[in-house]
């Protein structure tokens, strides 16, 4: 037996360490994939936060000059010109301004909080301020040159490390100054510079981001937080000719692997245009290989040590226990030779207290009971058909369970689909609705014709939205909050709602109102009723597209309230009745068909019932029936 022992001490350590070796090789190489796809995805969707953020600043700072608007213009006029200069050295300090300058209505400059000797200079060929003076808001990044940096007094500011010219990148905004009477009695310019700035959209991107933003005025970096050794500075090194050119030449976002002041980073970059939509320069965000590739490095070490220490145990438990699984083994062979024998009173005593003792129990207890098996053949032979049946039984009544669970599974997976589907549109249908809107706002006086197609596009996500409701409701019905209501005074507030009102006059429909003045208050969810009563006067106004009346009837009936809708349509086919309350049947163009299921399912939490009589060109009369007192 002692080559089995040394067999036992050799496998120990071969299964040990070669699944840790492989485990870890395998791991190595996809932790190293999975770190750079991580990365990449980082960056790829930190560039689209990064360009939003970068975005949202240019529209920040159109909102605050045009809130200026109001002090600017009752100070021209009251000719408070140095009030106005006290004033807004306190608003271009509070707002980081690089420059803040203010004209008339010709163009002549009246205040310049950057540069004084502006101040008396026509700037009227400016095509910013000769924009704003025809009432036109501009917000935009633009290359300044350095005869337009001298006039702002940023030239010095501007100037870069390396840059055989002064020029400098600003993100600017040129309104209009207004009166009250709506006339343009001037301009207002203001704006930050970029060049060797460390704040403003650097700061605001790399805390959105968690990564080094730079910012590049073409293929010069003219703004960035990326940590450098003190006394030196990455400001004023130009981006690799392969690189710009992808970037400002064909216009199309870079992601690769980038080598600045001796460190790599994964970085990707993406242009920024100015307001004649030409590639000024580039937004970029990085993140350190070092990060990227930290946590790999940690498992690296803890996979060696875990090699080490199964070395140590594999050696250890192979000379303890590889003699005594050996003896174990031994007695249980001896065994199998006196089973062999037909010496059935053999017994194997092993105390390993692991499989091997439970093997030799069941051998003990196989030879004790072999004798009794043999007898014992003819009656099981007997009783297979029986136990054959018995287990196709059972089997039937399993599977009939499976499919039940799975029915459940199936309905509750419905329900958070659709809690998910209608939190994920409704984001969606925001964001359009809110293009929409700014669209509109901005295209409203220059595009009148774009008016009806965004009208179009707002009442289509409005009836998306109604869908999604509905699809919720019929999924997750809602609790029911009670609360003492008047039935007569809900649904005399529900037909004098504007909505319904509108709906009344444009399809032609005289509203008939017979309430029974004795009909107590109910204990019930007052907002769901009314959703109920909306939903049956709705269908009664598409059951008559010809126009026509609808009666509305309420009566206290021995302990029931009744609610009557009746119309004088179209009528519905037993067809349609039979599956008036089936989810998701229709026989409108539009709509889902869930409207009648989701009322009925309102009416019965209540404890009540939902009625129904119809028949072609008869018209049709929706009975809701509510108990006074409900369980």
């Amino acid at each position: 037996m002692k080559k089995l022992h040394f067999k036992l001490i050799k496998m120990l350590l071969i299964t040990s360490l070669l699944p840790f070796i492989a485990v870890a090789c395998i791991s190595i190489v996809f932790l190293d994939r999975m770190a750079v796809s991580e990365s990449s995805h980082r960056i790829e969707n930190s560039l689209d936060i990064s360009m939003g953020i970068y975005q949202r600043k240019l529209d920040e700072l159109k909102y605050i000059v045009r809130d200026l608007n109001r002090r600017v213009f009752t100070l021209m006029e009251e000719d408070q010109l140095d009030l106005l200069r006290n004033e807004f050295v306190k608003v271009v300090k509070k707002n980081d301004f690089d420059f803040f300058v203010i004209t008339d209505s010709g163009g002549k400059v009246i205040v310049s909080m950057c540069n004084l000797e502006l101040e008396g200079i026509d700037l009227g060929p400016d095509r910013f301020i000769s924009r704003a003076l025809r009432g036109q808001v501009s917000v935009s990044t633009e290359v300044l040159s350095e005869k337009e940096l001298l006039k702002l007094g940023l030239a010095q500011k501007a100037k870069l490390s390396g840059a055989d010219e002064t020029e400098g990148m600003v993100i600017r905004a040129s309104l209009p100054v207004i009166n009250k009477n709506e006339i343009i009695v001037g301009s207002m310019s203001a704006g930050y510079l970029l060049n060797n700035k460390d704040k403003i959209i650097i700061c605001d991107i790399s805390k959105s981001t968690d990564m080094v933003s730079t910012i590049f005025m073409r293929n010069r970096r003219i703004c960035s937080n990326m940590p450098v050794r003190k006394g030196e500075t990455v400001l004023g090194s130009v981006l690799s000719p392969e690189i710009s050119k992808i970037i400002l030449e064909e216009g199309k976002l870079y992601f690769g692997r980038m080598n600045v002041a001796g460190n790599w980073y994964r970085a990707g970059y993406s242009p920024i245009y100015n307001s004649a939509k030409k590639i000024i320069g580039i937004l970029g965000i990085g993140i350190p290989e070092k990060d990227v590739f930290d946590l790999r490095n940690k498992l690296i070490k803890i996979f060696t040590l875990a090699v080490l220490l199964a070395i140590i145990l594999s050696m250890f438990f192979g000379i303890l226990k590889g003699e005594k699984i050996v003896k174990s083994i031994d007695k249980l062979r001896n065994g199998i030779v006196a089973f062999a024998q037909g010496d059935y009173d053999h017994r194997i005593s092993i105390d390993s207290k692991d499989e091997i003792e439970e093997l030799a129990d069941f051998f003990n207890h196989t030879m004790a009971q072999l004798k009794a098996t043999r007898q014992q053949l003819d009656v099981c032979a007997r009783n297979v058909m029986t136990l054959q049946s018995r287990v196709s039984q059972s089997n039937a009544e399993l599977e009939e369970a499976h499919k039940q669970l799975l029915s459940y599974e199936r309905m509750a997976a419905m329900g958070r689909m659709a809690a998910a589907l209608s939190h994920e549109l409704r984001n969606v249908f925001a964001e359009i609705q809110t293009a929409a809107y700014n669209l509109k706002n901005k295209a409203g006086k220059d595009f009148p014709q774009l008016s009806g197609p965004l009208k179009g596009i707002d009442d289509a996500l409005n009836h998306a939205n109604s869908l999604l409701t509905d699809v919720l409701k019929f999924s997750h019905p809602k609790q029911l909050v009670l609360s003492e209501v008047d039935m007569n005074y809900l649904i005399e507030d529900l037909l004098s709602s504007p909505g319904l009102k509108d709906q009344f006059r444009n399809h032609n429909i005289k509203i008939i109102k017979d309430f029974a003045p004795d009909i107590p208050k109910l204990k019930i969810d007052g907002i769901q009723m009314r959703e109920v009563v909306s939903n049956l006067v709705t269908n009664a106004i598409h059951a008559m597209p010809g126009g026509g009346k609808i009666n509305i009837v309420t009566q206290n009936d021995q302990g029931l309230i009744r609610i009557k809708v009746v119309d004088t349509g179209l009528g519905m086919s037993q067809e349609t009745l039979d599956n008036l309350f089936t989810p998701f049947f229709t026989t409108k163009n539009r709509g889902l068909g869930l409207g009648l299921c989701i009322s009925k399912s309102i009416v019965e939490s209540h404890g009540g019932h939902i009625q129904v009589h119809s028949g072609l060109n008869e018209g049709t009369t929706f009975t809701v029936s509510l108990p006074v007192k409900q369980s």
